[in-house]
């Protein structure tokens, strides 16, 4: 395993130019495809890169089988897009899509539940005066009813566009927020509704944090036709930045939609002793999709990575789960338990 970013940025960038070279393809060499053979060329795109068929307990095969027998070169768009839900449903990864020009479908997020929060309501409610920097991406501020306890929300770890030309400079400003409330004696940081981004802001932001450097992750990319073949393992480190770091004690707010980079982030601050993580478990998706494109111009995402713990488990599907004490689902936005029991927390 190796521990050195450079080496993700390149397995990224070559990943990224077989995409490319994937999409040139489609457009350029085989332009009238018929349904039959778009929905081959789907089927065994994902057989040969999809990373995570055994941990999603999808037998691929069979749902060729079951799925094949659907498709005729005489249905419509339509017709045709319902046999793909039937096809990718079951992955249940809700960083498996595919995108037409009257409908889209996700795997996961179409059959998952909706964990109530509203950033405007824990502001209007909580928040003394919030404040906004990164891009308006973080919002900041102390309790209305404590001005020793800082809050800090997340939204993202991107803005906008994140190609590889795209500057991401706003991570840096978690400096600004935290200069703000360095005299608290506690932080409730909330990465709930935030559904990812780029793994360097992942490293930044949460380094400000950090009291122990410590691997969090080990990422492996699908490298080969046989469905366990595995790239080399890619250590992800939680490590200090800053002139100094928030060690005293931080309350990590997360829901069922806080995923991708945003459950990186999770992983990487539970990793800490002086975080405790409340409210819902994670989404569960874990691995870089790569997104391509079907001769009729429909996109699709192939998740091509497992992700596991450095003990080798993969909390891919499950998420990062608290305590079973603070493990709560909010009943209503207006009604926050999870901003409760973070209160709650801070007070002991």
């Amino acid at each position: 395993m190796r521990k050195n970013n450079f080496i993700s940025i390149i397995v990224f960038l070559l990943i990224s130019m077989i995409l490319l070279q994937g999409c040139s393809f489609f457009y350029g060499e085989t332009p009238d495809l018929t349904y039959n053979e778009m929905f081959d060329s789907l089927w065994k795109d994902y057989d040969e890169t999809y990373a995570l068929f055994e941990v999603r307990g999808v037998d691929w095969d069979e749902q060729y089988k079951k799925c094949k027998p659907l498709v005729s070169d005489n249905m419509t768009d339509k017709e045709f897009f319902e046999v793909l839900k039937k096809l990718l449903y079951p992955l249940k990864d809700s960083h498996v899509y595919v995108k037409t020009p009257f409908e889209s479908l996700n795997s996961g997020e179409d059959n998952s539940t909706i964990d109530n929060f509203s950033l405007t309501e824990v502001c209007n409610q909580y928040i003394e005066n919030p404040k906004k920097c990164g891009n308006k991406i973080i919002t900041f501020g102390t309790l209305k009813t404590d001005d020793t306890v800082g809050y800090i929300h997340i939204a993202a770890f991107s803005s906008g566009q994140t190609g590889i030309n795209q500057k991401q400079n706003w991570a840096g400003e978690i400096d600004t927020a935290l200069e703000e409330l360095k005299n608290t004696r506690c932080m409730i940081l909330d990465v709930r509704g935030n559904r990812g981004g780029l793994t360097g802001n992942v490293t930044r932001i949460s380094g400000r944090f950090c009291s122990e450097n410590k691997v969090y992750a080990v990422s492996r990319t699908r490298n080969g036709t046989g469905k366990n073949d595995f790239g080399p393992g890619v250590e992800l480190e939680i490590k200090k930045n800053g002139s100094w770091q928030y060690t005293k004690p931080v309350i990590l707010l997360t829901n069922a939609q806080t995923m991708s980079a945003g459950e990186e982030f999770s992983m990487a601050m539970t990793s800490q002793s002086h975080v405790i993580q409340v409210g819902n478990h994670t989404c569960g998706v874990f691995s870089l999709a790569l997104e391509r494109c079907l001769v009729n111009g429909w996109k699709y995402a192939v998740s091509v990575q497992k992700v596991t713990d450095p003990d080798g488990k993969t909390p891919e599907g499950k998420g990062i789960v608290p305590a079973h004490e603070n493990l709560i689902l909010n009943p209503s936005a207006a009604e926050d338990l999870q901003m409760q029991k973070a209160i709650e927390l801070c007070n002991y």
